[in-house]
């Protein structure tokens, strides 16, 4: 199925209370999961728009793309940090999940404002700027 990205994210599907206030440790594991499987959907679904962004810096001329070189590290580490996160998730499922929500949140955002300055360099980069 085709996930469009959700630029006003509002975070994954399950609010810090719905686990907080899961009855049971079974309960709570459940809806870690589904939390975890809502990040890695909203992450895929990134990776395949981060791909364009790839493609494009690849493209741009060495000026431009000198512009981006750190904004596509910085992404690719975001990538990788909200990843090995989900993971560590997963694993544990912590008991407060109020904090790791937000730190997630502040991850994709991160993601969300490095891509959209790539891609204004790559957008001017491609009319011959």
């Amino acid at each position: 199925e085709a996930v469009m990205v959700n630029m006003d994210y509002p975070g994954p599907c399950f609010s810090c209370s719905a686990i907080d206030g899961c009855a049971s440790e079974e309960a709570k594991k459940l809806a870690v999961k589904g939390y975890c499987k809502g990040v890695e959907r909203e992450l895929n679904a990134w990776k395949a728009t981060l791909y364009d962004v790839m493609v494009g810096f690849l493209d741009l001329g060495d000026k431009d793309r000198g512009k981006l070189v750190d904004a596509v590290a910085e992404i690719k580490a975001l990538v990788r940090e909200i990843e090995a996160k989900t993971a560590q998730l997963e694993a544990e499922c912590p008991l407060e999940m109020a904090p790791v929500e937000k730190a997630l949140g502040d991850k994709m955002n991160s993601l969300r404002v490095h891509y959209t300055k790539a891609m204004e360099v790559i957008g001017a980069g491609s009319f011959g700027g």
